[in-house]
């Protein structure tokens, strides 16, 4: 370039926006695997949350359970009681942010 010429070359240019490439690509997967994981964490706190609901309105009104599902959010969370087992379990399942299914389950002492 010429030396009264004040600016970037082409190649200069192009260098760094090779090197702003790079950046992005090594920070991209984390940035999303990240995103994912705090829909994973909604997730488990939402079926948490239903398990202590229900687990509330078991122990407060001590009413028969009745096996439900619950739709939170575009998500769908099947709460059922297994009395066979001793103590009864009070178990949530749902599909997490890998569409596998996922279970939450809880002890019951009922009254």
């Amino acid at each position: 370039m010429w030396k009264s010429s004040k600016g970037f070359t082409l190649v200069e240019v192009l260098g760094a926006l090779v090197i702003w490439m790079v950046i992005a690509s090594v920070l991209l997967p984390g940035l999303v695997r990240m995103n994912q994981e705090r829909k994973g964490f909604i997730l488990d706190q939402q079926a948490r949350f239903l398990l202590t609901m229900e687990l509330e309105e078991i122990r407060t009104e001590a009413k028969l359970f009745e096996d439900s599902t619950v739709n939170r959010n575009g998500n769908t969370y099947s709460v059922t009681l297994v009395e066979e087992s001793v103590p009864p379990v009070l178990c949530v399942s749902y599909m997490n942010y890998k569409s596998l299914e996922e279970e939450r389950c809880i002890y019951v002492h009922l009254p």
